[in-house]
């Protein structure tokens, strides 16, 4: 089964407040009916331990309305998850805050807690007839849960919580329920794989699945999601799910994501570009191998904008103002079972060239291409204006031209200007908010792991500031490169950061290759922080220059960051 999913747990109180949910032509349905209409088949509900001591729950996602919401899913024949929040209130990476009835209980008595609770909750729904198919022991423990007793890095003791819960599941003796770990950052291989790797040295007992979130203006592209997958896949042998996930219908004042996030998530936010992103992520789900991608869900679609007010419900759901389903639910007929691989989901039009007047241009050879399982790809351009441009008028113009064999549309804008300021830097998309898709990549093998490392200040930064980490179990080449276009000949600094392990046989270079001249840093890593790495005085001619880094290493890792090509004189 493919699950596609949505978790509803805010509908029992917009029923409460007399909200109406409607289908596209305007009627008025059961939201439950009106989702499955469109082929949702899961549906995932958050549980919270004792609501009532938050006032702003309201006193909703109690065992109660669990119990209320869980015979509705059981009607219409559907599958169902259970997410303990092990909390009063919500749970995320940044706030896993106790139950106040287990405010003041020590660490056994908290794993005690856990499993009873646990198997208590799931013993009553049993006795109710409405058994989850799959539960979830915490959301998104990235950071742990139950702080500050199971917070991060206290692995050892945040293990022994979530076994306890764990146990309480496996306590209730249903041999169909399935047991998921779930945490966010769905796009960030490293960090999940630090978590699991760490949680399993300390013990942690086996489960069944591993649930992801992922927000594409969040949690890495979506080839880093394609590629995380398949590695923990590799890595751990479980299934995997994406349990939330979202996409803006619009922009509104006080709304939840910006230009930048936006930008990020590569699709625009409206209706359509929200049906897009969830058709993408469900296409690279269901692309996985051996039909290891389960399922996504998608979380709280049944929200309904209220006037003055921002947040999730002002553009984050699938439905409008009058509380009318939008294009977005029409992603959920996605078939599962004749998934187009090499459908084009987007292309990467060419960035923006700042050119000189007088100036001829070369226009780019290739765009980058993402497709419909994740991957990307290169694709000739032909342009309607031949292979270059000479830039004469002061100002900007747009430049028009097919891709591939399909001959879709691609077009690029040339500024120009009387003179270039020096210090611009020249590298497209230095801080990889695209991914890879401006860059070229040459690798040794499959078995080389690269991937965007971000650091984030905050929880929920756009953008972070992004670090390419490489990493192999073998001896390994690895080179990422682009061809900058210049407008002038002269001085030049090329400059990156770079962090690793420094051992032997370990050769890292970053280079600049213009024809026949080569010049060629070789980097000598720490794992003590990031140290900067520079070329100057580069002399260069007009026309491009191919920088970038080249690895040829025993097996290491190397992180680089912060990529500039700049005029100096």
């Amino acid at each position: 089964m493919f699950y596609k999913g949505m978790d509803i747990s805010f509908v029992p109180q917009y029923e409460a407040e007399g909200i109406q949910m409607k289908d596209m032509d305007g009627t008025v349905m059961d939201p439950f009916d009106l989702v499955q209409k469109y082929g949702v088949n899961a549906i995932r509900l958050r549980i919270w331990h004792t609501p009532e001591n938050v006032k702003h729950s309201g006193g909703y996602c109690n065992l109660q309305h669990t119990i209320a919401m869980a015979k509705r899913i059981k009607a219409h024949d559907m599958a169902f998850m259970l997410d303990f929040h092990y909390s009063d209130f919500w749970a995320d990476p940044g706030h896993q805050v106790k139950p106040k009835a287990w405010e003041n209980f020590s660490l056994e008595e908290l794993q005690e807690a856990v499993y009873s609770y646990t198997r208590d909750t799931l013993l009553e729904l049993k006795r109710q007839e409405v058994m989850p198919d799959i539960v979830q022991i915490g959301n998104e423990i990235r950071s742990g849960l139950l702080f500050p007793e199971g917070e991060l890095p206290r692995y050892e003791q945040m293990v022994k919580l979530v076994n306890a819960g764990i146990e309480g599941a496996k306590a209730v003796g249903d041999p169909d329920l399935k047991i998921m770990i779930h945490l966010d950052q769905g796009g960030r291989y490293f960090y999940l794989k630090e978590w699991f790797d760490k949680s399993f040295r300390n013990g942690l007992k086996d489960f069944d699945l591993i649930g992801l979130s992922y927000y594409p203006f969040w949690h890495g592209t979506y080839t880093d999601l394609k590629e995380t997958m398949e590695r923990l896949i590799g890595d751990y042998h479980k299934p995997v799910m994406i349990v939330e996930t979202a996409h803006a219908w619009r922009k509104c004042e006080g709304g939840f994501i910006d230009e930048m996030q936006e930008k990020i998530a590569g699709f625009p936010a409206n209706p359509q570009g929200q049906r897009q992103v969830l058709e993408l992520v469900s296409s690279i789900v269901a692309s996985l191998p051996d039909h290891m991608g389960q399922g996504i869900f998608y979380w709280e679609p049944l929200c309904v904008p209220k006037e003055a007010e921002g947040g999730w419900a002002g553009n984050m759901g699938i439905l409008d103002e009058e509380g009318k389903a939008m294009e977005g639910i029409l992603a959920f007929t996605f078939d599962s079972e004749h998934v187009e691989k090499d459908r084009w989901a987007k292309i990467y039009e060419p960035q923006t060239i700042a050119a000189q007047a007088g100036q001829t241009v070369l226009l780019p050879e290739t765009v980058s291409v993402l497709l419909a399982d994740g991957r990307i790809k290169q694709e000739k351009v032909t342009w309607q204006e031949g292979n270059s441009v000479t830039c004469t008028e002061i100002g900007s113009r747009i430049v028009y031209g097919q891709a591939g064999e399909r001959k879709s549309p691609v077009q690029m804008e040339i500024r120009t200007e009387r003179t270039l300021e020096a210090g611009a830097n020249l590298v497209a998309d230095p801080n990889w908010d695209e991914g890879m898709s401006r860059w070229q990549v040459e690798s040794s093998g499959d078995e080389v792991i690269a991937q965007l490392f971000p650091e984030f200040v905050d929880p929920y930064p756009a953008p972070p500031l992004n670090a390419l980490r490489v990493e192999c179990a073998r001896h390994f080449r690895y080179q990422i490169s682009q061809q900058v276009t210049l407008a002038e000949a002269g001085q030049y600094c090329l400059q990156a950061e770079f962090q690793g392990t420094d051992t032997t046989g370990v050769d890292v270079r970053l280079f600049a290759r213009q024809g026949e001249t080569v010049r060629e840093l070789v980097m000598h890593l720490t794992e003590h922080g990031f140290e900067a790495g520079r070329i100057e005085d580069l002399e260069l001619e007009k026309g491009t220059v191919t920088i970038g880094v080249h690895i040829d290493a025993s097996p290491m890792y190397g992180m680089v960051r912060r990529f500039s090509l700049v005029r100096t004189g």
